[in-house]
């Protein structure tokens, strides 16, 4: 999202984050509800335009962290930063990018999951 989006409404991005790691938690503690009929996955199809019958197989096939998991150092406390420096010098060596920044975690924000809670 913008920074100055960001800056301006924090309260949006904190809610956001909110819903979002809510979510990830009922997921991970319900998803074997989460079927192809029920009231997640059908907001889930309505949104993306995805067969519902298929939805369960791609949520089964990704890793939610919970909102603890998400501020520690494994990633946004460091690891997502560390990442995307690494993608960075790839891209540098495929000649995609110019230039890699020495640091990216800067643009890796936990405060308003923090917030959020």
């Amino acid at each position: 999202m913008r920074k100055d989006f960001a800056q301006k409404h924090p309260e949006v991005v904190a809610r956001f984050a909110r819903v979002t790691t809510d979510a990830y938690a009922d997921y991970l503690k319900n998803g074997k509800k989460w079927t192809a009929g029920s009231a997640e996955v059908t907001k889930i199809a309505k949104l993306t335009g995805a067969a519902p019958a298929g939805i369960p197989g791609l949520l089964a096939g990704n890793h939610y962290p919970s909102a603890q998991e998400q501020v520690s150092a494994n990633l946004l406390g460091g690891g997502i930063g560390k990442a995307l420096q690494q993608t960075a010098g790839f891209l540098k060596e495929q000649k995609k990018v110019d230039a890699v920044l020495p640091s990216y975690q800067p643009y890796v924000e936990a405060k308003y999951l923090k917030t959020a809670r």
